[in-house]
Parts: structure tokens; C-alpha cells; sequence
């Protein structure tokens, strides 16, 4: 188990993939030209805004719950689902059930990178007031690297692996926006974007996430924010934009990752210090400097819609609400279809109490007649 408080969703790494131009276009628009788009501060403003609008916004998806599927996590119980046939490998490149990610992601980038280039976005008045205008600005360029960041390490989780080679690859790494539509039909032609090492790509989400870091506020909360003035562009009404702590978080995770086994073949220890000491910052500030509610507690039950909520790190845009995800869950019969459900395997990922593996602790002894006693607290929640 890896052992950060904050949401995980991890994806086993695939082979070679195509690429494609179709997420380069522009978006078509009969009133507003890209000029107008570039050089008004309310649309530059959007040129960030839509990308929240590519992040994951429910669990019951290819990407949330159902994603596990494709481990030894959970279940698909029916045998045609898509990730129940790429778990047993045999899908096909035509049912790529991650190909709509790949698509989304590199329009964020290019949205990010549209904003970014030639200090577009931060040489952008948008406010009268010089002061404000400045934490407006500071606060949106941040904003762009840490969503770069975070579209980067979507696509380093789901297409990053080895090559043919046997090379450790992740995806293209894109920092200007391709402008494909001015191309003719022989440049489309030989339109080609290798994929860059997987240290690389680790390297470059790594410096997204400081220079996002450098200009955000810590967290959007009043409560950092003392002038009420600056709470006009500062503050909880940011709830739900990345801040400087995400970023933290975003750095945890990819060093989690870039220190396991099969992305760290020489055991470089300082990836896992990286990774503790990241994780260790992120969780120091909810606990003391953002301990808002009490605190955090692993019997407490995690409410996706409180910002208030001491285990939130960071959450996406909340869409609707239903239970379809709890549905999934439910026997047939009982208030839900049984469609996914968890495996022993997932059972035996949870310690004992003292956080050892099963079998392992100096403390707690496993019995298989008894496997439910003395285990990791989180088991339990």
C-alpha cells in the first residue's frame, strides 16, 4: 500500500501508442478570432478556466473505481466490459477504453501552453487595481503550470512503460502549442512527436509543479488571506482550482511512483526520501496550518463536497450526485447490480495495526481464522 492519505488512482503501464493531430485543433469559434481570444484578459482567463473542465469529475468511469478492474484490485463481473477484457488481455487498440484521456489531456496542454507562451498570461492586465492585478496574475500562471502538471502525470500513469526497445518511455512532452491548422497537407503528413523518456517526463511535470508552486497561494482558504480586499481574487472562492500545496501532493506522487520497482530498475533510494518528504509537507499542513475540521482521521468519513474536509487534498469539480458508484457494490437484488467488486488481493494490500505487511509484524501476529483483528485502521473505514 502506498502510504499517503491523499486519493490514489494508479494505472498498470501500456505499450506503444499512435498519435494523433486531433488534439492540437483549435476550437472553432464564429465570433471570437484567436487574436481576440490572446489579447483579451476575460478570455485568457477561459484559456485556464476550461481546463478544469478536462479533469476527472466522478468515480464510476474507466478512470475512477472501474479503473481497479483493470488490477488485481476488483472485478468486472460482466465478461464483455472493456477493462475486464483488457485485464485478461484481450482488448484491441480499436476499444482502447484510455484513448478518450489521451485526447483530453493534450487539450489542456495546448490550452496551458497557449496561455504560457510568450509570457502571454502573465503580462495580461486584467484588473485596474495594480495590487490586485498582480495576485490575479500571479495566482492564473501558477495555475497554468500546476495543470500542466497534473495533465502530464495523467498521461505518465496511463501510457507511460516500456517501449519495444525496452526503453522506460512516457508520452511527448509538448511546452508550445503546435499550431497544426496553419500546416499544409505535406507538413500534416509528416507530423510525428516521439515519446520522451520516462525520467524525462518526470523531470518536466517535477518543474511544473515548482514554478507553480512559486507564484500560488499555499491554499485557498480566508482565513490565509487577512486583507478582506485580497479575497476578491484570493481565498475560498478558489475552492476547487489547484493551489501551491496541490502541487506538493502532485510531486508525492510522482516520486511514489518514480521509486517503485518498475520505474526505478537501479533502486534509487532518494526517490522514496523525495516522495516521504513531499507527502510528510502536504500532510503537516492539513493537520495543523489547514486543520480546519479536526483534523485528520482515518475513521472519519471523507465528504467530497466539504472543503472543509481535512482529507481533501484537492478535488476536481463536483458534477452530480447519484450512487450508481454504491450501486456497483450492492448484491443484485439488495438496492444494487453487483457489477464490480473488491478482491482478496485488495484485502491482503492492508497491514497490520503497526502498518507491517500481514504476516510480517513484530507486534501483531495474522491468523487466518481470525483475518479481520488487528489490522490497519483504514481497513476498517
Amino acid at each position: 500500500m502506498k502510504r499517503t492519505y491523499f486519493q490514489i488512482l494508479a494505472v498498470a503501464a501500456v505499450g506503444a501508442m499512435c498519435s494523433c493531430s486531433d488534439f492540437l485543433d483549435p476550437y472553432p469559434s464564429a465570433i471570437r478570432s484567436e487574436e481576440y481570444i490572446l489579447t483579451n484578459p476575460t478570455t485568457m482567463q477561459g484559456l485556464i478556466g476550461k481546463c478544469y473542465d478536462y479533469m476527472a469529475q466522478n468515480y464510476n468511469d474507466n478512470e475512477g473505481a472501474y479503473l481497479d478492474c483493470a488490477t488485481d484490485n476488483a472485478v468486472r463481473t460482466s465478461t464483455t466490459d472493456v477493462l475486464r477484457r483488457f485485464a485478461v488481455g484481450v482488448t484491441s487498440p480499436t476499444n482502447d477504453p484510455f484513448e478518450t484521456y489521451w485526447d483530453r489531456d493534450y487539450k489542456g496542454i495546448y490550452n496551458v501552453n497557449m496561455f504560457l507562451k510568450d509570457d502571454r498570461g502573465l503580462n495580461m492586465r486584467y484588473m485596474l487595481d495594480e495590487h490586485l492585478d498582480e495576485l490575479l496574475r500571479n495566482r492564473l500562471w501558477g495555475e497554468a503550470y500546476a495543470l500542466r502538471a497534473w495533465f502530464q502525470w495523467d498521461l505518465l500513469q496511463k501510457f507511460g512503460g516500456r517501449g519495444t526497445d525496452g526503453r522506460l518511455l512516457g508520452y511527448p512532452i509538448l511546452l508550445e502549442p503546435v499550431r497544426v491548422w496553419e500546416m499544409s497537407p505535406e507538413e500534416m503528413r509528416g507530423l510525428r512527436f516521439e515519446r520522451n523518456t520516462y525520467d524525462e517526463c518526470v523531470a518536466q511535470i517535477l518543474r511544473d509543479c515548482d514554478s507553480a508552486y512559486k507564484y500560488l497561494p499555499i491554499a485557498h482558504r480566508d482565513f490565509l488571506v487577512p486583507n478582506a480586499d485580497d479575497r476578491r481574487v484570493l481565498g475560498a472562492q478558489n475552492w476547487g482550482r489547484l493551489d501551491g500545496i496541490s502541487a506538493v501532493a502532485i510531486k508525492a506522487l510522482v516520486y511514489l511512483t518514480w521509486a517503485s520497482p518498475r520505474f526505478n530498475p537501479d533502486g534509487d533510494v532518494e526517490r522514496w526520501r523525495k516522495a516521504a518528504e513531499c507527502a510528510k509537507e502536504v500532510m503537516d499542513f492539513k493537520m495543523t496550518v489547514d486543520n480546519v475540521s479536526g483534523g485528520f482521521s482515518v475513521g472519519r468519513q471523507v465528504d467530497w463536497c466539504d472543503p472543509n474536509n481535512p482529507e481533501i487534498v484537492y478535488a476536481s469539480r463536483y458534477k452530480s450526485s447519484n450512487d450508481d458508484m454504491e450501486r456497483a457494490f450492492y448484491p443484485g437484488g439488495f438496492q444494487g447490480n453487483g457489477t464490480m467488486g473488491a478482491t482478496q488481493e485488495l484485502v491482503d494490500a492492508f497491514g497490520m495495526a503497526d502498518g507491517y505487511p500481514i504476516g510480517e509484524s513484530p507486534e501483531y501476529a495474522y491468523d487466518p481464522a481470525n483475518p479481520y483483528l488487528n489490522r490497519d485502521p483504514r481497513f476498517y473505514s
